[in-house]
This record gives C-alpha cells, structure tokens and sequence, in this order.
C-alpha cells in the first residue's frame, strides 16, 4: 500500500505513473516562488490561480470540476487512504505534479492539516453569457466591495441560501484574493461568479427583465416587506460608499435593515447574509412560525 512505502519507494511510484508531467522542485523552483506569490497577492495574476491546500479543499476543487493547473506533494506527509486518493485523483488530470521536501512544503501551506496536498487551481471564470436567465433567477450584485472577507463571506451565504449567482462589478480587489477563498469555504468554486463592469450588468438586467432591489439605508421599505418574488437582483454596495450612483438611475426598489441603536449600519457581510436568507425563505414559502 503507498502510505506504508518508504519516501524513495513512494517517489518512484510517483515517477512511474505519471512520467513527463512530474519534477522534483526545491525551495527556489519557479512553482514555489510563483505560490508564494499568489498567497500573500504580490505579484499580478493574469491565470487567476489560487491556492488551496488539505483534504477538504481539494474535494471541493475535484467535485465542481475545477482546473487543476498544478499539485505540490510532500509524500512524506501522505499518510491516510483519504489522503492517497485525493492525490491520486488530483494527480491525474493535473498539468503538472511537483514533489518537494517536508521543510519546503511547510514554508508554502498555512495550517497544520494539509496532509502533504497543495495545489495551484484555476478559478472558475463565468461571463454574463453564461448564465441562464431561467435557471438564475436570485442574482447577488456587489458593487465596489473592497474588503475581501467581505465578499467571501457573501459568496458563502450566496451558497448557504442557494442564490443563484453572484455578479461582481466596479471591482476593487482580485477574485482570487487569499482571504476571498478562505472565507467563502469554498463557495467560490460551485457558485457562477461574473466580473463586469456596471453599465454592462445594468443593461443586462434590462434585458432579461430582472427586478433590481438596491439595499439603501435612506430606504423607505424593511427588507422583511420585500416579497423578493420573480428574477431578481439584490445590489449591495460598498462598505465606504454604497452603491453607486448609476444604479439609482433605474427604476430600481429600495430595502433597508432597521437599526436599533447608536450605528447606522451593517458590515456589507452580515447585511448581505440577512436579506438573501430573507429571500431564500420568502421564496420557499417557509411562514414565520415555521422558522427554526
């Protein structure tokens, strides 16, 4: 059984089976150098990689078909069936297979539970095209969001209130920013998630007959009075800023969360997760007194 092989013997199985795409990579290898910068977003990232590391992850990475661009093993790490089968079946469609010493890939993963798999993906890039008008009719738009966490977070409450889709314009941050990934748990990968710029997305709504519902403070309606009915497009704004002016342009709704206290509004985040769960439970017609 490969876990119970010696490092030289686990090498060589390696080597065997997947000859012309594998490499021994030291400290220095371009691949190192190349995630190094990905994980702390120095550098541009022209190939939108991002970088995933552990079991979990990269299940996630293998169950919505995501491109795998390369895998970095510490075979002395790969010590459990589960982690020799996620290698094996992440090893097989990789364009490239990269194995590094232990110290080396310490320097690369952040958490203590990688079980010696990391990996360079290819984040799954959607345009308005597409999406299907039918099929995507609870659509997410955020508008200028700056903070990573933030949006991450969102993308994961997109994916716990089965939002259909997340759109992405006036963009400030890389989709592929570290914290956006950590924080969506993964969503990124299952949900369609579009980058464009605002009058394209405005248009498009126009023309697919979306209903736009802008979150607004100045909102004269509570989001718990929105029906969130029909195709619809929730727009959040920035956390500085709101949402931008081009928006209040069009013959959009307003909502708002009422605030009991001294503040005046939400983190984007927790603002976000509020109205979707809203609309998920207003469009599965679960009743007040059913909420648990």
């Amino acid at each position: 059984m490969f876990i119970e092989l010696s490092l030289e013997e686990k090498e060589k199985v390696i080597k065997d089976k997947y000859r012309g795409k594998w490499r021994l990579s030291g400290k220095n290898a371009a691949i190192i150098k190349k995630i190094d910068s990905i994980v702390n977003n120095t550098k541009s990232n022209p190939e939108k990689l991002v970088a995933v590391e552990g079991i979990w992850a990269s299940n996630q990475l293998l169950k919505y078909n995501v491109e795998i661009k390369a895998v970095v093993l510490d075979l002395e790490s790969i010590s459990t069936p589960e982690a020799y089968k996620i290698m094996t079946d992440l090893s097989d469609i990789a364009d490239e297979i990269h194995i590094v010493s232990n110290s080396t890939f310490k320097k690369i993963v952040e958490v203590g539970t990688s079980a010696g798999i990391f990996v360079l993906a290819k984040f799954p890039q959607k345009s308005l095209a597409d999406l299907n008008t039918k099929k995507h009719q609870v659509i997410a738009v955020l508008d200028g969001l700056e903070i990573p966490g933030n949006i991450g977070t969102i993308i994961r409450s997109c994916d716990g209130t089965n939002t259909d889709a997340v759109i992405i314009c006036n963009k400030k941050t890389r989709i592929t920013h570290p914290k956006i990934l950590r924080s969506s748990q993964g969503s990124c990968f299952r949900i369609p998630i579009v980058e464009e710029e605002s009058d394209t997305v405005i248009e498009w709504l126009k023309k697919n007959d979306y209903r736009v519902i802008l979150t607004d403070t100045d909102a004269e309606k509570f989001y718990y009075e929105e029906d969130f009915k029909g195709k619809i497009a929730i727009i959040m704004g920035s956390e500085r800023y709101g949402i931008s002016r081009e928006w209040y342009d069009i013959n959009a709704d307003s909502i708002k969360i009422p605030m009991y206290g001294d503040c005046d509004s939400l983190n984007v985040g927790i603002a976000a997760t509020l109205i979707l769960y809203e609309a998920a439970i207003k469009r599965n017609g679960v009743e007040n007194k059913d909420r648990r």
